[in-house]
């Protein structure tokens, strides 16, 4: 049997979850709407206990909830976990109305409607229709995890726990349907450089700290970047760095005394973090040694870690046949952007990415997805659940 999602049943949920916000609070102070998780926490615990779900929610910090929805299946069964995140990103330049799900031209537009909360409507019209269907061939978790736009906070936190324990985790994320297997992952380390504040008028009684980061800027760009050119993975490409954001001084007429940047470095399966540190902070041990008054503070800012399933292990094989049986293809891919899957990995949980929508529909002023593509991709994730009850190894 496959299950069939209707388009009005996929914009009606679809439309339900984007009407709620739930933008990553990202520092602020306040979680009042738009910022925060809680009533999308609110709201799928709701909807997941009238579907016969033992619901639990789980703070990864305050007022910032995980959910998890168990459903049974058969006595010793396995439990195969769909996860998707609860968090958006910001709201801020957007084109189209970020809350109202307009759907026009058979797409639904408003922030988060790619990423991931069409992809977690698809998982929801999948449990839905099996549910209804007959008996679980498998115990299912639904979860929803907080924070992972900025540094997989959810994530993290139920592994961390031991609250999350499954066999397998099918992760939603806009994939175009293409099953993600490896991923990098990304360590971002604060720099602060430490000058002193004098009057403008008379700059050489200070030390100025935008100019002392300009020499940090220069090192990464033309020694640190360049070498990382030189060791590439064979399916990922070379490891990544970027500055992000940077931020100085108080005012124009004071000699800075502080200047500190962001910088994101992309990480490949098998690499290190005291590796990678190294790479960034030996240089500025140089510049240290060599550059009068020249002071700086470096610290992790956030980590994921890479992703890797081995594209012929168990999990993947089944998903390859299920994408196969329902859509007649079944593609495994890599991507350089990082996930909650590999959290998930990292514990020993292999994990995949699976996801209606493309990722370069996210974070976009116009964000949007096509309702259709939402609806198939239900189908995909109930032959999934199917095909995971008759494994006959568990090793998945």
């Amino acid at each position: 049997m496959v299950l069939k999602a209707s388009i009005d049943q996929t914009r009606q949920l679809l439309s339900r979850l984007v009407r709620c916000p739930s933008v990553n609070p990202a520092g602020c102070e306040r979680f009042e709407p738009p910022f925060g998780e809680s009533q999308m926490a609110q709201l799928l615990a709701e909807l997941l206990r009238s579907w016969g779900a033992a619901v639990q929610i789980a703070e990864a910090a305050p007022g910032r909830p995980n959910v998890l929805a168990r459903f049974e299946g058969p006595a010793g069964a396995p439990t195969l976990a769909f996860e998707c995140h609860t968090d958006t990103v910001s709201i801020e330049g957007m084109t189209v109305a970020p809350f109202d799900a307009i759907v026009r031209d058979g797409k639904l537009y408003g922030r988060g409607a790619c990423d991931d909360k069409g992809p977690m409507t698809a998982m929801l019209l999948a449990i839905r229709g099996l549910l209804d269907a007959g008996p679980l061939p498998v115990n299912l978790l639904f979860v929803g995890a907080c924070g992972e736009e900025l540094g997989a906070m959810g994530a993290k936190a139920l592994v961390a726990s031991g609250l999350l324990k499954a066999d397998a985790l099918v992760v939603g994320e806009p994939t175009d349907m293409q099953i993600v297997h490896a991923s990098k992952g990304v360590v971002r380390f604060r720099i602060e450089t430490h000058g002193r504040a004098a009057h403008s008028s008379e700059p050489a009684r200070g030390v100025n700290a935008i100019y002392q980061m300009r020499r940090v800027l220069q090192v990464l760009e033309d020694e640190v970047a360049p070498r990382l050119e030189a060791k590439p993975h064979p399916l990922l490409g070379p490891p990544r760095m970027s500055v992000g954001t940077i931020a100085g001084g108080t005012q124009v007429n004071i000699v800075p005394d502080r200047c500190e940047i962001l910088v994101d470095r992309r990480t490949l399966p098998g690499e290190k973090l005291a590796a990678v540190a190294a790479q960034v902070l030996e240089p500025l041990e140089r510049l240290k040694q060599q550059v009068p008054n020249f002071q700086y503070a470096a610290e992790y800012a956030e980590q994921f870690p890479p992703l890797w399933t081995d594209a012929q292990a168990p999990l993947a094989r089944l998903v390859k046949t299920a994408c196969e049986n329902t859509m007649g293809r079944g593609e495994l891919t890599v991507a350089p952007w990082a996930s909650d899957a590999a959290v998930y990995a990292a514990a020993g949980m292999p994990a995949l990415l699976l996801g209606p929508g493309a990722i370069g529909q996210a974070h976009t002023v116009d964000e949007y997805i096509e309702l259709d593509a939402v609806a198939r991709a239900a189908e995909t994730y109930a032959e999934i659940v199917r095909l995971y009850g008759r494994l006959e190894t568990r090793d998945a």
